[in-house]
This record gives structure tokens, C-alpha cells and sequence, in this order.
């Protein structure tokens, strides 16, 4: 089915009273066709929704108590159909980070066709009544939209359906293993992964039982050097024993990683393929924006792909300088 995402920035005010709002005017029976979904560009996973937008959205009898915030991913962003923001600002930053959003990515009422594509204010840390202003410049809005959705999927070019799209698209398959030091932090990023629908194989170990990291990174790393896989994750008590045992499958460049930094820049500079994490020395949150940072990121390739290509000659025993 076809998707539309709305964005803003925090996930808890406007991008989930427009994704609300439009669950609440479609019928049963056109909710069934579109996958409706909202996030923010600056979001944290888990947030309850506004207090005030909550309330200012039941006045319309509309009960938005289950959303979390959700923060946003450039897995959503490919997949999506049709992506609206709140703001100008919200769209331009999404464009700047790849070009071929453009084509897909709207303000709210740059979409409703109003004469001046002004943004929607973020009531965030206002007055209810300034949450109401927002809502009703929403609703009103999304009432606009709903004739053009479709039209907008069905042109020349966008019609193929959400499922067809992932089909076409290589969709990044992973896989993930750990000891029993890791087992938690495992479950913790499995979760994270299936929600951002990424395809995930897990390796093992199944328990917090004490087991050899080894095994699980071999398994693991020799998925990813046979190329069953697009890129592993794995977690020990420290991660130091993993990258040290993945490191020695052929084809794997399997990088350390315990601040966001650094995983990108090993994502950049080294096209790092598999990313280990020590559960004992980084919390789970961190470990969740890690592994986000670096299922994110591209290779720079250039004069890195110069040094990468030396590294693949270590690793066959005729490097020369």
C-alpha cells in the first residue's frame, strides 16, 4: 500500500496531529489502503505525545494517547510515497540530505495548494489555545490533501504501490549475533531494527547463558563476507572480543564503536560491514543511536577507497606501498 510520513521536528505536537487528523477523515475502508505515519527530524523514541495536543486533538474526538515519538529514519524516508512537513525548513533539510526526495517531499499547505505556502507554527511549550490554532490550521489542511493523495500516487511515475517499490529497491538485510554479555542489549536493538523494517537475522546466542563470542562472530562475520547479508551487529561485554574475532573472516571490516562519531566516520572513511558494541560499557540508548548512525551512513569512497583497497591487499598478503 502506498505511505505517506508526516514530519516535524520532535514527533509530539504537529506531525502526529496531522497523522491523527487524517486517520480520523479517512473511512475504514480507505485507511485500509494507505500506510499513515508520522516522525520528527530531531525526535527521540518513546515520547508520549503533547499534553496539550493531545487534549486539543479529543475536543475533535480524536485519541492519539498511543503514539510514541518516533524518530526519523532513511529506511521510512526511501519507502515512503508522499512525505509532508510542517515547515520549509523541515523540507529543505530533508532535500539537503539527498536530492532525490525532492520529488516526494511537500510543506503541509504547499500540498493543499494554498496561495501562500506559509509554515505551521510549533506550539511546542505554548498555550492550549495556540495548540488549537495549530490543529484547526492542520485539519483544515488535511482536509485539502485527502483529494490529492491519491492523485498524487496514481501520476505517471508514482503509482507503483509500496510493495512493489521495496521489491525493486535492495532493502538492507542484517544480521545480528551476541554472547551472553549481549543478549540484553541484543533484544534492544532487534526491536529497534524490526521497527525501522529493516530485514534481521538472529545468530544467536538465545540466552544470557554463558557461551564462547566466537562462534557468534564467525557466524555472523561469514554471513556478511558471503554477502547473505548487507551488514552485521555485534555485541559482547566489551565489544573488543567480537571485533577482534570478526576481523579475522576475509572481507569483513568490522569496526568498535561506543560514540556516534565514530560510527559514522567508520562508515564513511572505512566502509565499515560490521559494527560491534560492548554492552558493559555503553547504556541503550546510545547503542540505538549508534547503530542508527551507522546503518545511516554512506561510503565517502574517493581517497578512502584508495586506503580501503590497501587494506584488502593486507588482508591478501601483497600489500606494497
Amino acid at each position: 500500500m502506498p505511505s505517506i510520513i508526516f514530519i516535524c521536528t520532535g514527533n509530539t505536537c504537529r506531525s502526529p496531529m496531522a497523522e491523527y487528523i487524517l486517520k480520523k477523515l479517512l473511512s475504514e475502508k480507505e485507511k485500509e489502503k494507505w500506510q499513515i505515519k508520522s516522525a520528527g527530524i530531531a525526535a527521540m523514541d518513546g515520547n508520549l505525545i503533547s499534553s496539550n495536543a493531545l487534549k486539543v486533538l479529543k475536543e475533535k474526538r480524536i485519541d492519539a494517547s498511543s503514539h510514541r515519538s518516533k524518530s526519523l529514519s532513511k529506511i521510512q524516508l526511501d519507502r515512503a510515497d508522499l512525505i509532508i512537513t510542517m515547515t520549509s525548513a523541515h523540507k529543505k533539510i530533508l532535500i539537503d540530505m539527498n536530492k532525490e526526495l525532492e520529488d516526494k517531499t511537500f510543506t503541509l499547505k504547499e500540498f493543499a495548494d494554498y496561495e501562500n505556502n506559509n509554515d505551521i507554527e510549533d506550539p511546542f511549550g505554548l498555550s492550549q489555545e495556540k495548540y488549537r490554532a495549530s490543529r484547526d490550521e492542520i485539519y483544515d489542511a488535511v482536509q485539502k490533501i485527502l483529494r490529492k493523495m491519491n492523485q498524487f500516487i496514481s501520476k505517471e511515475g508514482n503509482n507503483r504501490t509500496i510493495e512493489n517499490k521495496i521489491k525493486e529497491s535492495e532493502i538492507m538485510k542484517i544480521a545480528i549475533g551476541s554472547d551472553h554479555a549481549g543478549f540484553f542489549l541484543k533484544k534492544e536493538i532487534i526491536e529497534l531494527l524490526k521497527s525501522d523494517g529493516y530485514e534481521l537475522d538472529d545468530l544467536g546466542t538465545m540466552s544470557d547463558e554463558s557461551v564462547d563470542y566466537p562462534d557468534f562472530a564467525y557466524k555472523v562475520a561469514s554471513g556478511v563476507a558471503e554477502d547473505k547479508y548487507n551488514r552485521g551487529i555485534l555485541i559482547c561485554g566489551t565489544g573488543i572480543g567480537m571485533s577482534i574475532s570478526a576481523n579475522k573472516v576475509p572481507g569483513v571490516r568490522a569496526a568498535l564503536c561506543h560514540n556516534v562519531y565514530s560510527a559514522r566516520a567508520t562508515r564513511n572513511h572505512n566502509d565499515s560491514n560490521v559494527l560491534t558494541m560492548g554492552s558493559r560499557v555503553i547504556g541503550v540508548d546510545l547503542a540505538k543511536e549508534i547503530v542508527k548512525t551507522w546503518l545511516g551512513a554512506d561510503f565517502d569512497g574517493g581517497r578512502h577507497a584508495r586506503r580501503v583497497a590497501k587494506l584488502e591487499k593486507i588482508e591478501r598478503g601483497d600489500y606494497n606501498e
